[in-house]
């Protein structure tokens, strides 16, 4: 029985995932425009949040299909360690809560270093947020995050049914980008929420670099990195935009190269762009 629901369910993941995304996006627009008092949204932005989203896809289907795929292929079919079971549930559990905590390392990197900030931080640009700001994915994170996750392969978990957590997460997580929902502190102890969310996309200060976690909120609450939602969440990057599409295609690397440019040494532009961003 299982097995049947996890091949079902892997054979139409995608497509599960796209009709979930557009129906929650359809939803928030007719909630928005109807509301007593209706949201404002940023002018243009679902012209940029559209081309940043093309772009990740485009992206990510040169990479996965020319590289990632075959390489995670050759990994699991000639490196892997073992065979996990997928028709045990323990093993999927198992896997996508330590994907998670893979996750939320790197998410941290992202925030931490100025080399993937520059890519991040197309993600956090909007000074609103909804359903629509977690299809703001930059193309950047489409060439280097798949790298990051050969470990599944080499452990023994087929690399087909790796994709279908990544949807999972995936959705996950666009659930998690709205204003819609109020606090759920008994969902808050264990699961990142929309409320916590909103915090890591929050510029207050006490707000900026909190609530890294994709699933579990664990890992903040166990790596000091948690922070509930108090005062009220202001949205975006500061003094910095990303406004038009264009900008969402280059991200903060025109600034960021401009900056490593004006050092004297290689040394110092290495250590700069490792370096936590200003």
């Amino acid at each position: 029985m299982f097995t049947d629901i996890v091949d079902w369910y892997t054979q139409r993941a995608a497509l599960l995932f796209v009709v979930l995304a557009a129906s929650a996006v359809t939803m928030e627009t007719v909630r928005r425009r109807f509301a007593v008092e209706p949201v404002e949204v940023e002018k243009g932005a679902t012209r940029t949040t559209l081309a940043s989203g093309v772009a990740f896809l485009a992206a990510k289907s040169i990479v996965s299909k020319l590289a990632v795929t075959s390489l995670a292929l050759f990994v699991y079919d000639h490196l892997r360690v073992c065979t996990l079971d997928l028709s045990d549930p323990l093993v999927w559990i198992a896997v996508f809560v330590v994907r998670d905590v893979v996750y939320y390392w790197m998410h941290r990197a992202e925030h931490r270093i100025s080399l993937l900030w520059a890519s991040h931080m197309i993600h956090h640009s909007p000074r609103t947020i909804g359903f629509t700001t977690a299809l703001r994915v930059p193309w950047m994170e489409a060439v280097y995050k798949p790298w990051f996750g050969l470990w599944l392969p080499l452990i023994g978990f087929n690399p087909v049914a790796a994709i279908a957590l990544d949807v999972l997460a995936a959705t996950m997580g666009q659930m998690c980008h709205t204003d819609s929902c109020r606090r759920i502190p008994v969902l808050e102890h264990v699961f990142v929420t929309p409320s916590t969310h909103r915090v890591h996309h929050g510029s207050n200060p006490e707000y900026i670099d909190k609530n890294f976690g994709a699933v579990f909120i664990l890992w903040d609450k166990l790596f000091g990195t948690f922070e509930p939602e108090v005062a009220p969440v202001r949205y975006g990057i500061g003094s910095k935009r990303i406004d038009t599409p264009a900008e969402v295609l280059v991200g903060g690397y025109p600034a960021l190269f401009a900056e490593l440019r004006t050092l004297p040494t290689w040394n110092a532009r290495v250590h700069r762009a490792v370096a936590a961003p200003v």
